[in-house]
């Protein structure tokens, strides 16, 4: 049932009673006069007495109910004059405007309404101007101006309470955006930060048709006319016209200068951060054992552990410990649940299930209220590696010691060795010139009685004294080469080799072969060692063509990445290469001394003249094939 108004059940006002009443005397007074004039007539009495009474009753009725309706009309005006000057202070800007209870009851229900809705009106007020200082607050503190677009982007309002819109009113109103020569940043302050604005430019934006049903939000830069810029960070929602048509976009403009700075800043922090040289982890507080988890690790952390970012982050914390070190993950997390910082040596555990001892460090980060613990967690392998470095060190001084030791040792040998070799050179030549020389006095004075066997044996004699003193003056070059220092120049190969193969050619001057040489062949060394060197490796050639109808001796060289390789061929006797491990050792030789004459030291003083420049030495060959000896000289220093 529906409450019935209070006016449409009062009862008739004051003034109407009056009236009323007035009229009901009028009334009773015909009705009197026409009862007492059938009385006068009946009895006979003066009328006119009795008209004067009846009148004078008439009159003082009505008059007592003029009075009554001229009381309740003045009542009336005075409540509805209060009611107009309510009314008119109500539209006007009167707050806390009350009515007075109304003298007539007639108006009491309006002038509770009317009361009503003052204090309704002071409420609303009281909100809109709170609302007022809000926003003014904002639009000062926050920087933003309101705005307003039409359907194709045109700036038709842009506000501040305190003016400062103006440089922007200037070259945007009337404008889109990329009229007035904005730059598009991105789709929010992150996308502007890190530079991930997206496709399309204002085009995209222009063109998008989601953009006229939801809310839009955009960074952009503005050129003002003063030569400045503006970093505005817009963000709007359509407006749609009572009948539900798209009619444009309205909402704020914030100044975005401060926010993007913040926001590149941190980035390039975390930027340099994660190219930090120390492992560094951005560890959060959480719940569940251990009580912390990994936010952010930087390159270094992720080389340390072998693992990428991803794997890490997915990584419960406690296996990145070695498993005898799988409680510092809940002691760091009892550390950082108090906001406390830590030391500690642990050994980490890398993907490979290495180990590596690492200097741990715990340094919370203040937190603002209500916001989880945040701490960096170091890891430094500096004093491990110093550790270990420092044993290395010992270990090198050990070494070192010992190798000056050896060296000593090896000086002392070799003085010995000098000394030894110039002792057998006496003492050995001494009685071998003896028996050489008894032997050729046997065969000159008596050499005339002597058999075929005898004289057989007298050869033999001097032959192996002359050979014993071959081998003595080949023992004692090979302590030379070995000994003597080494005096580096530039030599010219080419040069030796040929006065070398032209000395060997004086010597069999019936000879006859095909020789070689490779000009402007050069070295550094030295240059009584390399003649030696040359001099064995040419001989050697000589000798062992001499059975060959065709000799062909040859001495080139090729150049490979890291040095020269020089070589020395023939098309001689040759030799096993199941032998080849025997070539350059003293007195060891592949071919007996019937077949071909040698001291068994020549490529062994070869071999240790090519050690001494740096080089190496080998050889390849079959046998009736030739031979091909092939050397380096000075590897480490590059090409000789």
């Amino acid at each position: 049932m529906e409450h019935s108004p209070s006016w449409q059940t009062r009862r008739p006002d004051d003034g109407v009673r009056g009236w009323v009443l007035a009229g009901g005397g009028v009334l009773v007074f015909l009705g009197l006069l026409a009862w007492l004039g059938a009385e006068v007539q009946d009895s006979g009495r003066d009328p006119f007495g009795v008209v004067a009474v009846l009148v004078t009753m008439f009159l003082l009725g009505v008059a007592a109910g003029v009075w009554h309706a001229q009381r309740a009309h003045r009542r009336t005006w005075h409540t509805m004059h209060s009611v107009l000057a309510a009314g008119d202070r109500l539209l006007g800007d009167h707050s806390g405007m009350r009515l007075p209870p109304a003298r007539s009851s007639e108006f009491a229900p309006l002038v509770d309404l009317i009361n009503r809705f003052a204090a309704m009106r002071d409420a609303a007020a009281a909100v809109l101007d709170d609302r007022d200082a809000q926003i003014a607050a904002l639009e000062r503190l926050g920087g933003l101006f309101y705005c307003e677009l039409d359907a194709s982007g045109r700036f038709t309002r842009i506000e501040s309470p305190d003016g400062s819109s103006e440089p922007l009113v200037a070259v945007l109103l009337g404008r889109t955006r990329w009229d007035g020569g904005g730059t598009w940043l991105g789709r929010s302050i992150d996308a502007a930060v890190t530079g991930t604005r997206g496709a399309g430019g204002w085009r995209a934006v222009r063109d998008a048709p989601e953009l006229r049903t939801a809310r839009m939000e955009l960074v952009w830069v503005q050129p003002l006319a003063n030569g400045r810029q503006a970093w505005l960070h817009e963000v709007t929602e359509p407006r749609f016209d009572a009948a539900g048509a798209f009619v444009g976009w309205r909402g704020v403009l914030r100044n975005a200068a401060e926010p993007l700075a913040a926001g590149r800043h941190a980035l390039n922090l975390a930027g340099a951060m994660r190219v930090a040289t120390q492992p560094t982890l951005l560890i959060e507080a959480v719940g569940p054992r251990p009580g912390w988890r990994v936010l952010w690790i930087n390159a270094a952390a992720c080389a340390l552990f072998g693992r990428s970012e991803r794997e890490l982050l997915a990584t419960d914390p406690v296996e990145l410990f070695a498993p005898g070190d799988a409680d510092v993950a809940e002691r760091v997390g009892a550390a950082l649940r108090i906001a406390q910082g830590m030391r500690c040596s642990p050994r980490i555990l890398d993907r490979y299930a290495v180990t590596h001892e690492v200097s741990l460090r715990l340094d919370p980060i203040p937190a603002l209220d209500g916001m989880p613990l945040l701490a960096a967690l170091s890891l430094d392998r500096l004093p491990a590696e110093a550790a270990h470095l420092r044993a290395e060190r010992a270990r090198i001084d050990r070494m070192l010691d010992a190798q000056q030791t050896r060296i000593r040792d090896l000086e002392l040998a070799a003085r010995e060795l000098e000394s030894f070799s110039a002792s057998v050179s006496h003492d050995l030549r001494a009685p071998l010139r003896v028996v050489d020389g008894f032997a050729r006095l046997l065969k000159e004075d008596f050499g005339h009685t002597f058999d075929r066997v005898a004289h057989d044996h007298v050869n033999r004699i001097v032959s192996a004294a002359s050979r014993m003193n071959r081998m003595i003056d080949a023992l004692l070059r090979l302590a030379r080469v070995s000994s003597e220092p080494i005096e580096s120049e530039r030599v010219d190969l080419s040069g030796l080799a040929r006065q070398i193969v032209e000395e060997l050619q004086s010597q069999d001057p019936e000879r006859s072969a095909l020789i070689e040489i490779e000009p402007d062949l050069t070295a550094s060394g030295d240059r009584v060692l390399l003649r030696i060197l040359l001099e064995n490796l040419l001989s050697n050639a000589w000798k062992y063509t001499s059975r060959s109808p065709r000799a062909e001796i040859a001495f080139r060289a090729r150049h490979e990445a890291a040095c020269t390789v020089f070589v020395v061929s023939d098309n001689g006797a040759g030799f096993d290469m199941r032998f080849a491990d025997r070539l350059f050792r003293v007195f060891q030789r592949l071919h007996s001394a019937g077949e071909f004459p040698g001291t068994g030291v020549g490529l062994a003083t070869a071999a240790r003249i090519v050690r001494r420049h740096g080089g190496r030495i080998w050889a390849d060959s079959a046998p009736g094939t030739g031979a091909r000896f092939q050397f380096t000289l000075d590897e480490a220093g590059g090409r000789t």
